[in-house]
């Protein structure tokens, strides 16, 4: 089929007349009607009536023309991504895309000009895997430990995938600025005494690290986003465990305070399906994300 008789079909449905047509598409009025014959004489059946008004789409040439529409409309998407310069399609769980990777990707835009990132944040940890699995992003950003993919204690993804964990992540215990343990060490058993930990909910990183850390029979609280963890803090509705980078501003107006504990970091993991074909782009990423 000739895509430029199907494209002039098209227009004609939206110009309506043949005459305003041509002067659309910068064609004689003959060669339009020429092409909208040789389409109809292909299909072997009518697309339009003709009356005084101009060019009228029959029933079945309107179903026709809008499914081809959808076609044209794909293969044209298609073909832009043929051409398109090369391209990383990054998922990065909220607090990750929202605290790390602007400075991450300001720094690989200027080691790669011409490479296109696509960030792709989503607070769900599954989807992401999920959709690495299914091609639908090339690299996955996530908050981990141990020695393989969801040791933090997350489900692990069925397919081959590699990872490099790039940096820590150091990890700390938020109180309110007039918390009773502040100003000496404290030990993760005055912690578990403490009582009013609090957290997102279970899936997230930081809950998971808080049971790692404290143990699996630990009482915790979810009170929703980290905003509502961090605001539960500073009003002395309990104490959480956070990554450091999520809390540093409010350290920095006294809003909240860290505990003198030791709290083991997660590790930052790029994650990748097994034999990815731009290694030059995720190398590059890779150093992006140590200098973070």
């Amino acid at each position: 089929m000739d895509f430029d008789q199907l494209r002039t079909a098209l227009a004609l449905v939206q110009h309506r007349t043949v005459n305003q047509t041509a002067a659309a598409l910068g064609l004689a009025p003959s060669s339009i009607s020429d092409r909208i014959r040789r389409l109809e004489g292909e299909l072997g059946a009518p697309l339009f009536t003709r009356d005084r008004t101009g060019m009228h789409t029959t029933k079945a040439g309107r179903a026709y023309l809008i499914r081809a529409g959808e076609a044209l409309e794909a293969l044209d998407v298609a073909a832009e991504q043929l051409h398109a310069a090369p391209g990383l399609t990054v998922g990065a769980q909220a607090s990750i895309a929202d605290e790390l990777l602007p400075a991450v990707l300001g720094d690989l835009r200027r080691v790669r000009p011409g490479l296109h990132v696509h960030l792709r944040p989503d607070p769900d940890r599954a989807r992401l895997l999920d959709a690495l699995d299914r091609d639908e992003i090339d690299v996955a950003v996530l908050l981990d430990a141990g020695e393989h993919v969801g040791d933090l204690g997350f489900a692990r993804p069925a397919s081959v995938l590699e990872y490099l964990d790039v940096r820590e992540v150091p990890m700390v215990v938020v109180v309110p600025p007039d918390h009773p343990l502040l100003g000496h060490p404290v030990t993760m058993q005055e912690i578990q005494q403490t009582g009013g930990l609090i957290g997102r909910e279970a899936r997230c990183s930081f809950w998971m690290a808080t049971k790692r850390w404290l143990g699996p029979d630990l009482d915790l609280t979810a009170v929703g986003g980290l905003a509502q963890v961090r605001e539960w803090v500073a009003a002395g509705r309990g104490i959480a465990l956070l990554p450091e980078f999520a809390v540093r501003t409010d350290f920095g107006s006294r809003r909240l305070a860290k505990l003198d504990v030791h709290a083991p970091p997660l590790q930052l993991r790029l994650i990748w399906r097994e034999g990815h074909e731009d290694a030059d782009a995720l190398r590059h990423l890779l150093y992006a994300l140590t200098q973070a």
